[in-house]
């Protein structure tokens, strides 16, 4: 590998971990102590705890995302 490619790598990789760092940070100082939906509700404390994991859900499939763009990048690199 160049240098250039090296380099490449190194800023998705850091900018990847970054992203899932700031998003647990999200999660445990912002969003866990919410309550999104009021648990005065029958069933309030189940909902809260779902919206809460579809928010942890798209926070991860936004980083799948960026990994799988990394991953194709590289093999179609290394295919040519």
């Amino acid at each position: 590998m160049n240098k250039r490619a090296v380099g490449y790598e190194l800023v998705v990789f850091v900018t990847q971990w970054g992203l899932m760092l700031l998003g647990f940070g999200i999660l445990t100082k912002i969003i866990a102590p919410l309550n999104l939906v009021s648990p005065s509700l029958s069933i309030g404390q189940y909902l809260d705890a779902a919206v809460k994991g579809l928010i942890a859900l798209v926070l991860s499939v936004a980083w799948l995302f960026i990994w799988d763009r990394q991953v194709r990048l590289y093999f179609h690199r290394r295919g040519k």
